[in-house]
């Protein structure tokens, strides 16, 4: 039978809050590594699933001008942020429920899961 998986695309006002969630759901992990040392990392371990932290998303509304002489681009003026920290969940099962909240649903996806 196949796996049936759900994609959740979830903005929060910043990354902080992002961080917080996660902790509370226990999506956030801290271990200590023998070469790396103290990692922080974000995985989903009580179901099948996946995380995908993007961050901050920038539009595409840039402004630059290039020096046809010296191939130099400068920066016009500069593109402007998308409101929110961005992160894609993929799973198996069900969103924790304090994260529900932070489902939104773009139209055109930055980033998806393959």
């Amino acid at each position: 039978m196949a796996r049936i998986y759900t994609t959740y695309y979830l903005r929060f006002a910043t990354q902080s809050e992002a961080e917080t969630k996660f902790t509370e759901v226990n999506y956030r992990h801290t271990e200590i590594f023998p070469e790396e040392g103290e990692q922080t990392y974000y995985a989903v371990k009580d179901q099948i699933g996946n995380i995908d932290i993007i961050g901050d998303i920038w539009n595409d509304d840039g402004v630059y001008n290039e020096d046809i002489e010296t191939g130099e681009i400068t920066v016009v003026t500069p593109a402007t942020k998308k409101n929110g920290y961005h992160v894609n969940i993929i799973l198996e099962g069900a969103l924790p429920e304090a994260l529900t909240e932070f489902i939104v649903e773009p139209q055109n996806p930055y980033r998806v899961f393959a």
